[in-house]
């Protein structure tokens, strides 16, 4: 059960991923208006138990949660947040699976220790509204800096077509900001990022602004393919070689 008498508190369910055939884990946000007022949210995540049918945790007080996906060996939850072209201040953030150990049926999801890069802020701050210009990356093979992220989606697909795999692509999809492919190995840190030239959209003389609201990714042999669907514009189709993802030579530098 989610309490709608606090004013700042969950607007909408966002977005869903299931585990372990018996949980899902659903994102949430609150209103908008937040951004307006400077105000944190409480709008938190749920763990719910389907089989049981109750809810049996809620975390990530305080973010404006729009997508979550289970990445690595299904063994971690990623939660994009923000999500709107006007909004920054929220993270995106690597919850790590943890079996109870007290004999008591269940998970808890905790904060990992190890987040997508190495010294990233997991803090939550009051939202602020800022500029919605699309704002390309201005340097790519930089790391993208994770307190100002305005993220729609969140997705993790397997560089092979081969369970054991341990080298997996996570797609960002951002609203008015480069759209990003995050390559890591072995649940580590991410080595390689691949910003989407032009997925940050535009200001269309007719429309309005552009920006994506949603990704998929498909793996045809060493080939890639991402499809970003805009709002306002046409859908996007990017392709490239597997390579690209995993060159040693065009690695992130440390900071």
């Amino acid at each position: 059960q989610v309490n709608h008498s606090n004013p700042t508190g969950t607007a909408a369910f966002m977005g869903v991923t299931p585990i372990q055939n018996r949980y899902l884990v659903i994102s949430s946000r609150a209103s908008w208006k937040l951004a307006r007022e400077n105000e944190l949210p409480d709008a938190p995540c749920l763990v719910y138990d389907y089989q049981k049918d109750i809810v049996v945790q809620t975390f990530s007080w305080g973010g404006q949660s729009m997508s979550v996906a289970a990445i690595g060996d299904g063994s971690q939850i990623l939660l994009g947040n923000g999500g709107e072209a006007f909004i920054i201040g929220q993270p995106n953030l690597l919850y790590q699976i943890q079996e109870r150990t007290s004999g008591e049926d269940g998970i808890d999801l905790e904060l990992s220790d190890v987040q997508l890069f190495k010294g990233e802020s997991t803090l939550y701050v009051p939202l602020e509204r800022v500029d919605p210009t699309p704002d390309s990356s201005s340097e790519y093979y930089s790391t993208p800096r994770s307190d100002i992220t305005k993220t729609r989606q969140v997705k993790s697909f397997p560089l092979l077509d081969d369970s054991s795999s341990s080298e997996e692509i996570v797609l960002e999809v951002n609203s008015a900001e480069t759209c990003n492919l995050y390559y890591r190995k072995n649940e580590d840190y991410v080595s390689m990022i691949l910003p989407l030239p032009g997925s940050e959209g535009y200001i269309s003389e007719f429309h309005g602004g552009v920006y994506a609201r949603g990704g998929d990714v498909l793996m045809l042999g060493d080939k890639v393919f991402v499809v970003l669907a805009n709002y306002n514009g046409n859908n996007t189709v990017y392709s490239f070689d597997s390579q690209w993802l995993r060159d040693e030579d065009v690695s992130l530098a440390e900071e």
